[in-house]
């Protein structure tokens, strides 16, 4: 308990309250932030969440990861009824997740970035989805920006060349690469549903009963490569990844690696690349 302390006492680690683990008597839908200097954008990501149907008893859970700009204050001054867990230092975003999920209950796992705005009707189409269909284990919602323009938010696996492309420091120069146009599922008419390979984590919705064990993602990823990671891994499970374009969110797309020729997050971004293709050393994406 030394590196957190959670705003409600019910919600102890370990405690009675503290979640269906093997998802036996989970009900409704769950849904997990994770925040870090995110005061800008929490209240309304949070505010958007009362356009979710309350027939889907709907939980929140968030975990501050030591918010030096009074994101975890203002949360708990606004939104009371938030189960909020505040940590004593950045655990990074997969850790925080997991803490997350084991607090929670719900069927149904929202992962929400603190840049999402829900609309109307979003998050029911993607509960549906998982309803309907038994062989999906996560639906991805199509993510447009705040103009409402399209953003590329499903992938395919990709070689690390084509990741270098993307993130070399004249980057744009690259940006119609073939390999890149592919990796962003550029030439594809984002309109219809259809299975992919793996999409954002910034919104994705999980089917409690896919996931094994206590966690939801790998902890050896800092941050970067977490929902890469989980998609391959469901993917290989047995699950499918489904891209559903009836479930519309916005996305603000925080993207901190972008920012400068090098800091912590790019950094963070290379460690991560290496632990991936270490660990998933059959992947062979072409380039």
């Amino acid at each position: 308990m030394k590196d957190r302390r959670i705003q409600q006492n019910q919600y102890k680690e370990g405690g009675a309250d503290s979640g269906k683990r093997d998802g036996d008597g989970a009900t409704g839908l769950s849904i997990l932030l994770v925040t870090y200097n995110h005061r800008d954008f929490i209240l309304p990501c949070l505010q958007s969440l009362r356009l979710i149907n309350e027939s889907l008893n709907p939980e929140v859970i968030m975990v501050d990861n030591c918010s030096a700009d009074g994101t975890g204050q203002l949360t708990r001054q606004q939104f009371p009824q938030v189960r909020l867990i505040e940590n004593r230092r950045n655990l990074g975003f997969a850790r925080a997740i997991n803490q997350a999920f084991r607090e929670s209950r719900g069927e149904f796992l929202l992962l929400l970035n603190p840049d999402i705005q829900v609309l109307p009707g979003s998050v029911e189409k993607m509960t549906t989805h998982l309803q309907m269909d038994e062989r999906t284990g996560i639906v991805l919602p199509k993510l447009v920006n705040p103009d409402g323009s399209l953003q590329y938010s499903c992938r395919t696996f990709c070689h690390p060349f084509t990741l270098f492309l993307r993130r070399a420091p004249l980057g744009w120069v690259f940006s119609d690469h073939p390999s890149v146009r592919r990796h962003l599922m550029m030439d594809w008419d984002h309109k219809e549903q259809r299975e992919v390979d793996w999409g954002l984590g910034a919104c994705m919705l999980i089917r409690r009963k896919a996931l094994r064990g206590d966690r939801i993602m790998d902890e050896r990823f800092f941050l970067y490569f977490e929902d890469i990671d989980l998609c391959f891994s469901m993917r290989k499970a047995g699950w499918r990844v489904v891209y559903n374009p009836e479930a519309v969110l916005v996305h603000h797309h925080l993207r901190q690696s972008a920012e400068g020729f090098f800091n912590r997050a790019k950094w963070e971004h290379l460690k991560s690349l290496v632990k991936f293709y270490r660990k998933h050393r059959s992947l062979r994406p072409r380039p």
